[in-house]
């Protein structure tokens, strides 16, 4: 990851060599290589940037493939900068590559991603659809991996649409499968959603249990946006259990975490949240990951 951070500006600028066709192949490549580095920073400008230079390339060398990976790279980043529309049309057009070629696992993977879309787009009947058919897929290919995932993003789901039953049971099959695959980030994220529903079902005590193991799962993988979000809502939980000096501690941890993850936006929420606990002093906690 250090590696990474300190190359980043030069591995995004060789993508740029995409648009010479003796460089093509290897540019695009590279840009799906930095997909994940680039999403899990995020850095979503360059995300965009990258994806848009491997489709374009990929497209005109026929290459359906990388063409359907650089779409659905894309649409994951104009989901997270909050272009959802954007987003479902290039997932959509991700899928309708995989299924033309006929790779399922790659078709399952692109149908929860277009889930996620349609979900922030506020259409949680299609989002639910979306992410049933990526769970079949997964199951019919033997990708547990995939299908807790899956199982993670549809209790997401079915928590909103105010189905804490079935949220619940979701999640704990979510968990249940990243434990037995050794996903131990993916058991984080889904202990996180789990305590999430648990808190807004009045159960507080068991939601702050919850989000106690994601964030001793979290620890060590830098995903400081996750562990800012597991903080806060940490926090919102001690709040419901009438325990101030605990939210505020979380509070003041969760506005850390969300400066080191680039994400000024929460921080400032965050710290605005913990400004009105008692007793507020401001964070002044080194980042161990200093983001532009």
């Amino acid at each position: 990851m250090a590696w990474l951070d300190g190359e980043r500006a030069g591995l995004v600028a060789a993508v740029g060599w995409a648009r010479e066709e003796r460089f093509a192949d290897a540019a695009v490549r590279l840009a799906l290589y930095l997909g994940e580095y680039l999403h899990w920073r995020r850095y979503f400008d360059d995300l965009i940037a990258v994806a848009e230079a491997a489709r374009e390339a990929a497209h005109r060398a026929g290459d359906r493939l990388n063409e359907a990976i650089a779409w659905d790279h894309l649409g994951n980043a104009l989901r997270a900068t909050g272009r959802a529309g954007e987003a479902i049309e290039a997932h959509t057009r991700a899928r309708d590559l995989h299924q033309a070629t006929g790779d399922r696992h790659r078709e399952a993977c692109v149908w929860n991603n277009l889930g996620l879309a349609l979900r922030e787009a506020g259409r949680a009947k299609e989002a639910i659809d979306a992410y049933t058919r990526a769970r079949d897929l997964h199951q019919a290919t033997g990708d547990r991996h995939g299908e807790a995932g899956t199982w993670d993003n549809l209790g997401r789901t079915e928590h909103e649409a105010g189905r804490a039953k079935e949220a619940i049971e979701a999640h704990t099959r979510a968990r249940d499968l990243s434990r037995a695959v050794g996903d131990r980030h993916g058991e984080a994220i889904a202990w996180h959603n789990l305590g999430s529903t648990l808190r807004e079902a009045g159960r507080a005590e068991e939601a702050i249990e919850a989000y106690g193991k994601s964030l001793d799962l979290l620890r060590g993988f830098e995903d400081w946006y996750h562990e800012g979000l597991a903080l806060y809502n940490l926090a919102l939980a001690h709040e419901s259990a009438h325990r101030p000096a605990e939210a505020r501690t979380a509070y003041l941890q969760a506005v850390d975490a969300f400066t080191c993850a680039n994400a000024p936006t929460e921080a400032a929420q965050v710290r605005t949240r913990a400004a009105e606990q008692p007793e507020y002093l401001p964070t002044l906690t080194p980042c161990p990951h200093a983001p532009e």
